[in-house]
């Protein structure tokens, strides 16, 4: 398979589906993956098609984006994995199809059930999976073929041109007439209605010459804002959020106490925790000219942090950085790492030093 891959990269194609599962059922997922590649369909799935070097995170949500449908590995193993769950949602919300291969009978959370309850199940809870993997192809060949769909749930032009195609000579003729007849109602409903109005409108006496009315300008954000977004946890077993948010939230009060910046509060900053808008967005919605974020990820005991400085309304980092820690004291490293970033933060913007009692900086170790 891992040659039928590299061939397929080569080849400048993109994936049509993404097999989602837990690493403990990375047997059948393959298998499954297999079955759909000797059929035609070429499939991305982790680790194969993770590119060395590139962040796992970013890998995983482009390839979803691209695809066309997602495959999911249906397990009690599955229905208790953060990641599978964040990977259907994040296909719920571009739209695409989903198809569930059940192979347990395992129970489902309340949030996974919910974003499957439309989706197409295939049964293998028996264990022989390789009597469901023909229905599997199948079913998956349908929905990447199907027509596109808009936001609405309306057909395309391309999907209503066959029905329209259908109609007969007369019916078409009659379709025209009866748009065009009320086309014409419409326009001399319109024409009456402002006659009216402008009869209505005409003074019986002298006007009063009319004060001007006041522009309303936009509101002008300040140059030195910064929000702070929730740093994303990377980590492999994404059991690391609890030290991203205290680590975001530290950011937040330390750059509260500079009176030069505009911070929006915490509040304000997580309300965007999880959801899909762009960085213009969120500065837009939150009244700031920057944005800081970052993300972390951890291995053994070492602890990797990487935080970056964007200015929003060209999209350029101004400045990033990346600080490696081994994992001791939790609050201590939150504490160093957070006055680190304050101080090239308020170099950056400010130009001056960081008030720092009882503390001193800690360089980064790129």
């Amino acid at each position: 398979m891992a040659k039928d891959s590299d061939d397929e990269k080569a080849s400048g194609s993109t994936p049509s589906v993404f097999i989602s599962y837990a690493s403990l059922d990375s047997a059948i997922a393959e298998s499954t993956c297999e079955a759909l590649e000797k059929a035609g369909v070429r499939c991305w799935i982790a680790p194969r098609d993770v590119t060395p070097g590139a962040f796992y995170g970013d890998e995983i949500v482009h390839a979803i984006d691209a695809a066309k449908a997602i495959v999911l590995i249906l397990s009690q193993n599955a229905a208790t994995s953060p990641h599978v769950l964040r990977e259907v949602e994040r296909a719920a919300s571009k739209r695409h199809a989903v198809i569930s291969l059940r192979i347990d009978k395992g129970p489902l959370p309340a949030g996974l059930e919910y974003f499957l309850n439309t989706s197409q199940w295939l049964d293998a809870s028996s264990g022989d999976t390789s009597r469901a993997l023909p229905k599997l192809v199948s079913a998956v060949g349908a929905a990447i073929q199907a027509p596109t769909v808009t936001p609405t749930g309306l057909p395309t032009a391309r999907a209503l041109a066959p029905a329209v195609a259908a109609i007969s000579p007369k019916g078409l003729v009659f379709v025209v007439a009866s748009v065009v007849g009320l086309a014409l109602v419409g326009f001399a409903a319109d024409r009456l209605w402002l006659s009216s109005h402008r009869a209505a409108a005409i003074p019986t006496t002298t006007p009063v010459a009319s004060a001007p009315v006041p522009s309303t300008a936009a509101p002008v954000i300040p140059e030195k804002s910064v929000a702070v977004l929730p740093f994303v946890d990377m980590s492999e077993k994404k059991d690391q959020e609890y030290f991203s948010d205290g680590l975001s939230e530290e950011l937040i009060d330390i750059l509260t106490k500079v009176p030069e910046l505009r911070v929006p509060a915490r509040t304000s900053s997580f309300y965007f925790k999880g959801k899909q808008a762009t960085l213009t967005d969120i500065a837009k919605a939150l009244g700031v000219t920057h944005v800081l974020e970052g993300s972390v990820r951890k291995s053994g005991s070492a602890l990797r942090v990487t935080a970056q400085l964007i200015r929003v309304d060209n999209g350029y980092h101004i400045w990033s950085e990346t600080y490696d820690r081994n994992q001791e004291d939790v609050f201590k490293i939150q504490d160093d790492i957070a006055r680190a970033v304050v101080d090239k933060l308020r170099l950056t913007l400010l130009g001056g030093e960081v008030p720092r009692p009882n503390s001193a900086v800690v360089n980064p170790q790129v």
